[in-house]
């Protein structure tokens, strides 16, 4: 694999389906309780198009929603999973490639730093361990969950855009390898997405060759919703019905769902009803009907028809009829029976996600473990109203994940769920197991499902996995991904002056994240030199972390020149040279990463080495002063106009390039310094750019 890493990609877009695209947009800002009161146009300002329905019409029939004359319509009344909304999310990232990243129009802190892969490995450790655990006293339940450890174990991440993710947890399950039973090197974790681009990103990313070359970790191009095989890049195979795998699949699945395609339900009167959708567009007129200028502009109308719950007993979910028909049953019976007030409910249906788990289920014998991130629900009294769904538009768009329904899907399959009930929260953690069997057959019905009867099934059945259901409560529950992401949040937010022991706490308690490191770096810096011996030892324990749990993906974050502040901070001249060559190396040289080595070689009284990178900052930015300052005082110490032969080989340990092509992006940036006589200087503006549009925000 080459070292080298290439522009930023795709994180997700969208498939070859025009129906579901397995891309998982997070909208940064909290949905409030009311999730499903939503205009028709976008959720970014209030409506001036649609009406609200929040009270019963007095008619039998919907009233279909006056709009604007300049509405624009681009489908009739049609199923919302089958509408031109998931073309027009499929064309947003097909036409927004890597723009959709690199210009943070998708943020993704909150599901990609070193916290959450940790939680995410420790969970399925204790699904693991339960696996070897003799008290799983159903004989046939014990048989086909068994372990056989001579077979892989397959992690298969579904929508992994760039792979940030899949190394920290990766990364997290070898650390495990002693206190896991199963044998870690036969864990094999799956990359899948559905686009090339992503693909090729994988494939030159030099923090995933070494697990590649380990046989660990494969990639896979795989459209969750429509394909029903996953062909393993590098061990030249595949996983599907015909070719099972010999242990439970894995899966995991964040910032996915949401953008999966949907269905919508209201119960009314005791009466269960069906959305349909017309999607349209509030401008003039609308060319292009795949334009994905369109979402921000969406005029959306609804209507409402009367169906059974039988909704899903023909078409290509048949074969999962029973199981839908008693999620719609227990809705209707729920909302029905259960709505004093008469204000009913409305429902969003995660039938993409369910059809995804279908296909991936199949795949080892209806034998699943699921841990799945995202903005959504698992309180079905959140769903009362009867509203038109809210759509969260945010660059793409995304729905609120129905969790509640997804874990009926698994209980009726003879499964469970564990939900975390925290209900302020931007990314709700769900697990769903499924152990191959089933002791309520399809011939029953929907009656041992109704009331009470779900949440019993689930109870009785996870009391079987004792350790998965304590490492979630620990993980995901007590203090998880969510909880991690508010603080750090809030201490950067709500604290303007944050004490450097708060951050260093804070930097233990996410397992040395860099995007944490690099969002307090000027707390860290201004503090640093005036700081206890006993707390700037602690920093530079944990520095090298930040290093090895970095994952390039941004380059306007140059966490290597930031570490390179840190060491110069404390005066650690040879580690600061270390890490600023690496900034040239993986970044692109700049001028200012010249001058601050060239600081560093002063420093250590080294002046023909520093003269020399004075020299390289010069040659980038001819107007640099404060570089052509520095390089008349060393000349001058020397005697000479020009600086002699270099001795840099004695400290950076590797020869730098002297030469070479300049990254000229980074080289238009003029305060990216660092004063020699004021140790700590911010850096200033050009190396924040994209720290507000990351959820690291």
């Amino acid at each position: 694999m080459s070292s080298s890493v290439p522009p930023n990609p795709i994180l997700s877009t969208t498939p070859s389906s025009p129906l579901c695209p397995p891309a998982a947009p997070f909208l940064i800002s909290e949905v409030p309780p009311s999730h499903l009161i939503s205009s028709a146009s976008t959720s970014s300002k209030p409506s001036t198009h649609v009406v609200s329905k929040s009270k019963p019409s007095s008619t039998d029939e919907e009233e279909i929603i006056k709009v604007e004359k300049t509405r624009v319509e681009l489908e009739t009344f049609t199923q919302c999973s089958s509408s031109l909304l998931w073309k027009l999310m499929m064309s947003f990232y097909d036409r927004k490639g890597v723009s959709s990243w690199s210009q943070g129009i998708v943020p993704h802190f909150i599901t990609c730093n070193a916290f959450i892969g940790r939680a995410y490995a420790k969970v399925l450790a204790g699904f693991i361990e339960d696996l070897y655990d003799a008290k799983l006293t159903n004989e046939r339940l014990t048989n086909s969950m068994k372990l056989n450890p001579e077979q892989p174990l397959y992690i298969i991440e579904l929508g992994t855009g760039a792979g940030k993710f899949s190394f920290f947890m990766l990364k997290a399950l070898n650390e495990m390898r002693e206190t896991v039973r199963f044998p870690v090197e036969k864990i094999v974790y799956v990359m899948t997405d559905f686009t090339e681009s992503n693909f090729n990103f994988w494939m030159t990313h030099p923090m995933l060759a070494p697990y590649v070359e380990s046989g660990q970790l494969d990639f896979a191009i795989f459209d969750a919703v429509n394909d029903t095989k996953i062909d393993l890049h590098f061990a030249k195979k595949s996983i599907s019905r015909e070719n099972p795998t010999g242990n439970p699949i894995c899966v995991v699945a964040n910032y996915l769902f949401d953008t999966l395609c949907h269905d919508i339900f209201q119960v009314k009167e005791g009466d269960l009803k069906e959305g349909l959708i017309s999607v349209g567009s509030s401008r003039k007129e609308e060319p292009d009907p795949l334009d994905p200028e369109i979402i921000k502009n969406f005029n959306n109308l609804y209507k409402y028809e009367n169906i059974e719950t039988n909704y899903y007993s023909d078409g290509e979910d048949a074969d999962d009829g029973i199981h839908l028909e008693r999620i719609l049953a227990w809705y209707k019976d729920y909302f029905g029976n259960n709505d004093p007030s008469e204000i009913g409910a409305s429902v969003l249906f995660p039938i993409g996600a369910l059809r995804a788990l279908k296909h991936l289920s199949a795949m080892s014998t209806g034998r699943a473990f699921v841990i799945s991130g995202d903005k959504g629900n698992n309180n079905v009294d959140q769903f009362r109203g009867l509203m038109d769904p809210h759509i969260a538009v945010h660059g793409s768009f995304s729905l609120m994940v129905n969790y509640h329904a997804i874990g009926a899907y698994f209980t009726s399959r003879g499964g469970f769920a564990l939900h975390n009930p925290q209900e302020e929260a931007s990314l709700k953690v769900s697990c769903f197991v499924l152990p191959g069997v089933n002791n309520v057959g399809d011939e029953e019905g929907v009656a041992p499902f109704m009331g009470e009867g779900m949440e019993r099934l689930d109870t009785e059945r996870s009391r079987k996995f004792p350790r998965l259901r304590q490492a979630f409560n620990d993980y995901a529950e007590s203090f998880g991904p969510n909880d991690f992401f508010i603080m750090q949040k809030s201490v950067k937010e709500d604290a303007p002056n944050p004490t450097l022991k708060s951050v260093v706490a804070l930097l233990k308690l996410g397992d040395w994240d860099p995007d944490v490191f690099y969002k307090f770096r000027d707390t860290i810096l201004n503090q640093v030199g005036t700081a206890s011996s006993k707390l700037r030892n602690d920093l530079c324990r944990g520095i090298p972390r930040i290093w090895e749990n970095y994952y390039q993906l941004d380059k306007e974050k140059d966490v290597a020149f930031e570490i390179g502040r840190f060491f110069y901070g404390i005066r650690d001249f040879a580690k600061a040279l270390r890490y600023y060559t690496i900034s040239s190396e993986t970044i692109g040289e700049h001028h200012v990463t010249f001058h601050n080595m060239g600081l560093c070689f002063y420093s250590l009284h080294m002046p023909q080495d520093a003269a020399e990178h004075f020299q390289k900052s010069i040659n980038l930015n001819a107007n640099y002063a404060k570089a052509q300052s520095w390089l008349q005082k060393v000349q001058k110490e020397l005697g000479t106009e020009k600086p002699k032969e270099t001795d840099a080989e004695k400290v950076k340990g590797e020869k730098s390039d002297a030469g070479g092509e300049t990254n000229s992006a980074n080289n238009n940036n003029p305060d990216k310094e660092l004063k020699v006589e004021e140790i700590t200087e911010q850096v200033g503006e050009a190396t924040v750019t994209s720290e507000d549009n990351t959820q690291a925000s």
